[in-house]
């Protein structure tokens, strides 16, 4: 989960957007694939929030915004 808060950076916000993760439930083969290949038994619990594409569709929609609420140039 991705919480913005109020008193938090644009730059903060990016970055929480960027590096967001979600909860990820890989099937025990998996799992221990992960594990054995890491080393990590905490390996795959997570994934990003986002994907790049996603992050760009974000930043479109967000300069959409801009261009559409900014003052006139």
């Amino acid at each position: 989960m991705i919480q913005i808060n109020d008193n938090d950076l644009p730059i903060v916000a990016a970055e929480k957007i960027i590096t967001g993760v979600k909860p990820y439930n890989p099937t025990p083969f998996v799992k221990k694939m992960e594990e054995v290949i890491t080393g990590n038994e905490q390996a795959g619990d997570t994934v990003d929030m986002f994907g790049l594409e996603e992050i760009k569709e974000i930043a479109d929609y967000l300069m959409v915004y801009y261009d559409n609420h900014r003052d006139g140039d």
